[in-house]
């Protein structure tokens, strides 16, 4: 197929122009660039757009949230920080040292699932609101290691 442009991509995506330059400058599709500057969508990037209608349609998902999710991939510090502060935040788990964050860090390459730490069940609203939160961004982070093994854009063909 024959790279098309962001109207035409829209159009048979259902994605509007602008959520293509939102998704763009957010890094979750990123299409090569004609001489001119202009985004070229071609068979690769029109199966992004279409996995992650569907990945964010199954997990009730936003771009946002896995924008979130690729920054925290690309960020191991940032990553563990944020660890470290819902972990502190959750009332009766305790928050990882350093040395247990690196072990943690060198089991990520497992093809198993981490084992998640779940706080006791609580009635207390700011509980339950943390807790969303931290299932919503563990959700992300989930689901942007799916997409991301399903699709590994290579800087060579942008």
């Amino acid at each position: 197929m024959e790279p098309s442009t962001v109207h035409t991509t829209a159009q048979t995506t259902g994605w509007s122009v602008r959520m293509l330059h939102y998704l763009d400058a957010a890094g979750l599709v990123r299409p090569p660039r004609s001489s001119g500057g202009y985004r070229l969508y071609g068979d690769r990037e029109t199966a992004q757009l279409r996995r992650l209608r569907q990945l964010l349609v199954d997990h009730a998902l936003r771009p946002a949230d896995l924008q979130v999710a690729l920054r925290l991939r690309g960020e191991p510090a940032l990553r563990h920080a944020v660890d470290d502060w819902l972990g502190a935040a959750t009332a009766g788990v305790s928050s990882p040292t350093l040395a247990e964050a690196q072990l943690d860090q060198e089991s990520d390459h497992s093809t198993d699932p981490p084992d998640r730490i779940s706080p006791p069940v609580t009635t207390d609203l700011s509980s339950s609101w943390l807790r969303f939160e931290q299932d919503k961004h563990s959700r992300a982070l989930d689901s942007a290691g799916r997409f991301s093994s399903h699709a590994t854009p290579s800087k060579e063909t942008a």
